[in-house]
């Protein structure tokens, strides 16, 4: 199974910014399964609106940090495994610098976990029960590498989320903006299928923070489905450098690159096409 987890991370990031932490805002948004796929839609001014917002407030953050909690449902035995905790956390800098753990909550020992660490040449995948640390070079600009999350920490334009992906203003109410994204390209289409957003909107309650994501609902290829909560997000935190974006190596976990991924047309992708740090 491909694991979602950093690509979704990088699109958060590189598409939202606020400034400041929010106190909890009465009726947390329920992210819904998506409806089912329609032809693509003509233009939508509201919608327009808010990505040009979102991609302003982009334009202006230079970190962020937020807590974050995943519910990861198995499609075909009803399971669905928890990540949290006050450990489980992303802290991204621009231009290409992220952090991501989540621990299962479901383990004391905390051997269960997954982290990332991209360090602007090559995103590094712990997988904790495996013991294996997986590097996934970020190639040079023109590299033509097919990775969502790569593209994601590349930077994209307002435009260009457009055209990549099917997008709708599923609905706003008083706190939040809803929005419904579906892959077009097969690339994509490898990662998830449908993926709803909420973000914060810019309401009286929510305006300090508006665009900054607050939960998100994903539906993979394979029927699995994931539920994103994010809380206490910080925006331009003081002290953050590269440094704290530094590859670790930890003592007898196995270190190696990641092969090449097949691609759709039966030629294979170079190294980084795909991160899957707890395949199936």
């Amino acid at each position: 199974m491909r694991s979602a987890g950093f690509t979704l991370t990088a699109l958060l990031v590189t598409g939202s910014a606020g400034w400041a932490q929010p106190p909890a805002v009465p009726g947390a948004p329920v992210a819904g399964q998506p409806p089912a796929v329609q032809p693509a839609p003509q233009a939508d001014p509201k919608l327009d609106a808010h990505l040009i917002e979102w991609e302003k407030r982009m334009a202006n953050v230079v970190n962020f940090r937020t807590e974050v909690a995943l519910a990861r449902t198995d499609a075909v035995f009803k399971k669905t495994t928890n990540f949290g905790g006050p450990e489980s956390v992303v802290l991204c800098m621009k231009p290409n610098y992220a952090i991501l753990r989540l621990n299962n909550t479901g383990d004391p020992t905390k051997a269960d976990y997954e982290a990332f660490i991209c360090d602007g040449k090559a995103v590094y995948a712990y997988n904790g029960i495996a013991r294996t640390i997986t590097a996934f070079k970020i190639p040079k600009a023109g590299a033509g590498v097919d990775n969502l999350m790569i593209d994601f920490l590349a930077g994209m334009k307002a435009k260009d989320v457009k055209e990549r992906f099917d997008i709708t203003l599923f609905k706003t109410d008083e706190n939040y903006i809803y929005l419904d994204i579906k892959p077009r390209l097969g690339k994509d289409q490898q990662e998830f299928k449908h993926l709803r957003l909420a973000l914060y909107g810019p309401g009286a309650n929510t305006a300090k923070f508006s665009y900054l994501p607050a939960q998100v609902y994903m539906l993979k290829p394979n029927g699995d489905t994931e539920v994103w909560k994010f809380a206490n997000p910080q925006v331009d935190v003081p002290g953050v450098e590269a440094k704290h974006f530094q590859f670790v190596d930890i003592k007898g976990w196995k270190v190696q690159e990641a092969p090449p991924a097949p691609a759709a047309n039966g030629s294979t992708v170079p190294a980084g096409g795909s991160v899957r740090p707890n395949s199936k």
